[in-house]
């Protein structure tokens, strides 16, 4: 019995290509909140945190260093990164950006310094150079800023635990908000930083 060749990959092939990347992809993110939520329930410091300051506390305790809130304008294609320095990480978000987005992104970032994520090498970031670095965040060696801000991303499985991380960390801490304490606001406050 002759063998036969396989069909050209049409309209038909192409749909149920596009459905199976979509249940990978609903796997991808089931996976990552489920490690989300484990981390935020079995640790002690992120279980018991009310306010923006207790994940920070929790991280800082982690990492046994100081964590640095930075507020300053950013290119608009940049809403926040951090950076590991020797005895203190920073957390720089755009000062621009409105509350939410700042306390979400300040969130994915302190979920990149918690996993020690590595930043990758990547090109030049617009209207960003070591001078207009050293004006906005003196203090912090502009190459270590600029290979952050140059990185083309993460890997997709820490990007996706990041952005995962961050969603549910602030709809836990908006819950504990709308009881009146306010710990959204509370992370433009956080030791003072200015964000």
């Amino acid at each position: 019995m002759p063998l036969k060749e396989p069909r050209p990959a049409g309209a038909r092939g192409r749909r149920a290509a596009g459905r199976w990347a979509a249940v990978r992809e609903r796997g991808h993110l089931w996976a990552a909140a489920r490690r989300a939520r484990r981390l935020i329930h079995r640790d002690p410091g992120l279980k018991g945190a009310g306010d923006m300051a207790a994940v920070v506390g929790a991280v800082e305790e982690k990492r046994g260093r100081r964590i640095v809130m930075v507020g300053v304008p950013l290119p608009p294609e940049v809403s926040a990164f951090c950076v590991r320095g020797h005895d203190r990480d920073y957390v720089v978000v755009d000062a621009q950006a409105g509350e939410l987005t700042r306390a979400h992104a300040t969130l994915h970032e302190l979920f990149h310094l918690w996993e020690e994520h590595p930043a990758e090498e990547g090109g030049h970031a617009p209207g960003m150079d070591e001078a207009t670095i050293r004006l906005l965040l003196p203090g912090l060696r502009p190459g270590a800023v600029l290979k952050v801000l140059t990185r083309s991303h993460y890997a997709q499985r820490a990007e996706l635990g990041a952005e995962t991380f961050a969603t549910l960390m602030l709809q836990r801490l908006r819950l504990s908000g709308a009881r009146g304490d306010e710990p959204v606001s509370s992370a433009l406050a956080h030791r003072s930083a200015g964000v």
